[in-house]
C-alpha cells in the first residue's frame, strides 16, 4: 500500500508516533512489522534510535546493550517537535518512555512468555526477570512517566498479529478511543487466584 492509497494517511491530519511496548517476548516486533507492512507506516526501533544518536552502551553480562532512555527521550523531544510525515510505529520495550503520541502495551501470560523466551535461548535469570516484570504489570510500573497519553492494552497470549492489528486499526480509526484500558490485565489474579 502506498501513502496515496493508505486511508489513515489520507484521512488523519494528526500524523503521530505510536509506541508498541511490552515485556520482551510478548510480540512487539511481530506486531510492529505487521502493522507497517499492512499500512505502510514507518517503523523505528528503540535500539536503532539509541545506536544512531549514541545512547546505547556496550554489551553487558545479560547479552544486552543498556540504553540511556532518559538521554534519548530528551534528544527526541527536540528532534520530534514536528509531527512525522506518516504514522510511525516505535517498537521496543522502552518505547513508552519516548515522546510518543499514543501507546500500545502488549501483555502476555507470564508462563507463556517464559516459554517463548526459553525458546530464544535466554538464561534462566533473564527469563525469570522478564516473567516477574510481566507479572507485576510491565510498562504500567512506569505509568507516572507517560500518564495522559492515550493507551491501548492488548493480551497477546493466544491472539495472532492479525487480530491484534485489527484492534489497533480500530483504535486508530476511532481517534484513540478509549484513551485507556477498558479491562485491566491482572496476571497475579489469573495465575495465583
Amino acid at each position: 500500500m502506498t501513502n496515496a492509497t493508505n486511508p489513515y494517511l489520507m484521512s488523519r491530519s494528526d500524523l503521530c508516533r505510536i509506541s508498541i511496548t511490552g515485556t520482551p517476548g510478548c510480540g512487539k516486533s511481530s506486531l510492529a512489522n505487521h502493522a507497517c507492512d499492512k499500512l505502510a507506516f514507518e517503523l523505528s526501533q528503540v535500539s536503532e534510535l539509541a545506536e544512531k544518536y549514541g545512547f546505547i552502551g556496550e554489551m553487558d553480562n545479560d547479552d544486552a546493550r543498556p540504553i540511556d532512555i532518559d538521554g534519548l527521550a530528551q534528544l527526541l523531544e527536540e528532534k520530534w517537535k514536528l509531527p512525522p510525515t506518516r504514522i510511525t510505529i516505535i517498537d521496543g520495550h522502552l518505547s513508552h518512555l519516548l515522546p510518543v503520541d499514543a501507546i500500545v502495551i502488549l501483555r502476555c501470560n507470564p508462563e507463556i512468555l517464559s516459554q517463548r523466551n526459553k525458546a530464544r535461548g535466554w538464561s534462566e535469570a533473564k527469563i525469570k526477570e522478564n516473567e516477574e516484570w510481566e507479572l507485576l504489570g510491565g510498562a504500567w510500573n512506569e505509568y507516572d512517566e507517560w500518564k495522559g497519553i492515550p493507551c491501548l492494552e492488548l493480551n497477546s497470549t493466544a491472539i495472532g498479529v492479525d487480530a491484534l492489528f485489527e484492534d489497533i486499526e480500530h483504535w486508530l480509526r476511532d481517534g484513540f478511543k478509549p484513551e485507556g484500558p477498558e479491562e485491566e490485565i491482572d496476571w497475579v489474579s489469573v495465575l495465583h487466584g
